[in-house]
């Protein structure tokens, strides 16, 4: 009895850890000691016409978003469009990756997330100018690979991840996506270098990849 009584306030103090608290952080850098790279994952395009390995991104600064239709944050899909078009130049892509994770906000076939983002919201006529992916999970037993290895390579930069009744996967694990529309920055070498909370503004989030940027315009 005393074992499993010490077990289960264990748990309790471990799911403590997911429920909201303030944090003033918004950023925080991936680990030194990444092995592996994004070059060995893939994934299909939303209309499945098309399997994208990533090694075709060699070379380029890619930005991974979970992103969702239905959510507070789905404001930020013309920011992203605004980031990508101001930052193509300088070899940043921006790839999204609808999941319904998260308050089941992204619960249509892929076949309806486009005319969703185009009439509904953000809507008036939104059409977004990077590379969406097949809708998938981001988190569990099911999780994309590549979000795997994602967040194994940066910590989480926030306390904050919100309700336990709206965790709907297992196992629940401390480098866990929180929400729609964190965000994840590759280098051009294919190993992560920073990560975001969703609140994080797109434009704190441009400000950060400009300055990591910079190293790279003195060799």
């Amino acid at each position: 009895m005393t074992i499993q009584l010490r077990a289960s306030c264990l748990f309790l103090l471990f799911l403590a850890g997911f429920v909201q608290t303030n944090s003033n952080l918004e950023k925080m850098d991936c680990y030194k000691d990444v092995k592996g790279t994004i070059y060995d994952y893939d994934a299909f395009t939303l209309n499945g016409k098309e399997h994208i390995q990533f090694k075709q991104y060699a070379g380029k600064h890619v930005l991974f978003v979970n992103v969702a239709t239905y959510c507070g944050l789905t404001a930020q899909y013309p920011e992203l469009n605004a980031l990508q078009e101001e930052l193509k130049p300088f070899g940043l892509v921006v790839l999204g990756f609808p999941c319904n994770q998260f308050g089941k906000q992204e619960p249509g076939e892929n076949s309806e997330i486009l005319p969703g983002l185009k009439y509904v919201r953000p809507g008036g006529g939104y059409v977004p100018n990077f590379q969406l992916f097949e809708k998938g999970d981001v988190n569990g037993e099911t999780e994309q690979k590549v979000f795997t290895f994602l967040k194994q390579s940066c910590p989480h930069p926030s306390e904050i991840m919100g309700s336990i009744k709206h965790i709907s996967w297992e196992p629940i694990m401390v480098h866990d996506i929180r929400w729609n529309f964190e965000k994840f920055l590759v280098g051009p070498d294919g190993i992560p270098v920073m990560r975001w909370f969703h609140r994080t503004p797109v434009s704190t989030v441009k400000t950060d990849i400009l300055a990591y940027m910079k190293q790279f315009k003195t060799k």
